[in-house]
């Protein structure tokens, strides 16, 4: 729509960003406005103003308006003209935005200001009367809000993700394999207020291969809305000591692995929970009898934000993160290494025993001690 800016030189235009849960936030609401003000600085580099609920972004490129759809938080937005509160200057510029978009929209009116003379609806049926507006559900959406001292009207208005700004409940470390579940967990945190930093534990040469790979490209992605700590651990020590255990308990036992290197890793660095891509049922690993082998012990909270989601569901949220195409792409996972027949009934006894024979607390410790970690944010290459 850059094209329709030209017709209103005389306005002020840019962004509208409404935000939904953080308005329920009583006297907590201006330290999530806050924060979110400053995600979206640190997307778009402007800091947004603030007005009465809403946040107005200076700026209209489609690259800020691909960050905005996923920044958590944001409900939804759309362009915006400001004007004055005059009734001419808002019929021109409606009359103008029409043009475009021609008379059958699904319109709306707000008023925010409870002093205004007229009610919403009254408004709404002036403005349908005098340029002829054809009420349209399926529409182009088409709000005008009334505010203490401008107009402003929203039109191209898209859903954001919702949710709550990232870094308003505090940081978590997620499992991170690069397959299409592990990729949308972070976001699915992130939504939730979470910080969230990625462990990936990996079967090639060295971590400069995983950062020439996927590996590498999903991050960056989810970089953009918020700087990611990757942290890389090898494969390599628990692979060798895996001889001495029944093939059948390997998948349970890796994963009992990957879970005891979060716990390490975030007693370390501060971390509050630990997340991953469980889906109950979906594959062997995640039976609840395999989930309880995995987890017991762990004294951190496990977030499983799928547990209930179809595959399709999930491959659906992989999409509109933008995720999928990139979680496609080959890598050899660990996950692809271990034993092709797991059970599904692990018993908790056997994964207790087998982990001690194995000696799994001297395998964690030697894989952390070949750990490294990269920083990942939006400005880099």
């Amino acid at each position: 729509m850059q094209g329709l800016y030209s017709i209103f030189d005389m306005e002020r235009y840019g962004l509208s960003i409404h935000y939904g849960e953080i308005a329920l936030k009583g006297k907590l609401r201006p330290r999530f406005e806050k924060i979110l003000r400053e995600n979206i600085r640190y997307e778009t580099g402007l800091l947004p103003s603030v007005a009465d609920n809403r946040l107005i972004l200076d700026k209209t490129d489609e690259t800020t308006k691909r960050l905005l759809k996923l920044t958590p938080g944001v409900s939804w937005f759309g362009d915006a003209i400001i004007i004055d509160r005059e009734d001419g200057l808002l019929m021109n510029s409606l009359k103008n935005i029409l043009s475009v978009y021609g008379s059958s929209v699904n319109f709306d009116v707000k008023r925010i200001d409870k002093k205004f003379g007229s009610t919403s609806l009254e408004l709404k049926e002036k403005i349908a009367k005098t340029l002829g507006i054809r009420f349209d559900p399926h529409g182009h959406k088409l709000r005008v809000e009334i505010m203490p001292k401008n107009y402003i009207i929203n039109y191209s208005i898209q859903r954001g993700i919702g949710g709550v700004p990232v870094g308003s409940a505090g940081k978590i470390i997620s499992l991170f394999s690069g397959g299409i579940d592990s990729a949308v967990v972070p976001l699915e945190m992130m939504k939730r207020g979470c910080i969230v930093d990625l462990l990936h534990v990996y079967s090639v040469a060295d971590q400069e291969e995983v950062l020439n790979s996927k590996i590498s490209e999903i991050v960056k992605r989810l970089s953009s809305i918020n700087p990611i700590r990757l942290y890389m651990v090898p494969f390599h020590f628990f692979s060798m000591d895996m001889i001495s255990a029944n093939p059948r308990y390997e998948l349970v036992l890796f994963k009992r692995f990957l879970i005891r290197l979060a716990e390490e890793i975030a007693y370390r660095y501060g971390y509050k929970a630990i997340a991953n891509g469980d889906s109950l049922s979906q594959v062997a690993s995640q039976t609840l009898d395999n989930i309880n082998s995995i987890s017991y012990g762990i004294n951190l909270p496990v977030f499983r934000p799928l547990l209930s989601y179809n595959k399709e569901d999930i491959i659906d949220l992989a999409k509109k993160y933008g995720t999928y195409e990139l979680s496609l792409q080959k890598y050899k996972d660990c996950c692809s290494l271990v034993a092709k027949n797991p059970l599904t009934t692990a018993s908790m006894e056997k994964v207790k025993e087998f982990e001690k024979k194995i000696d799994l607390d001297l395998i964690v410790n030697e894989s952390l001690s070949k750990m490294s970690v990269k920083l990942f944010s939006k400005n880099d290459d």
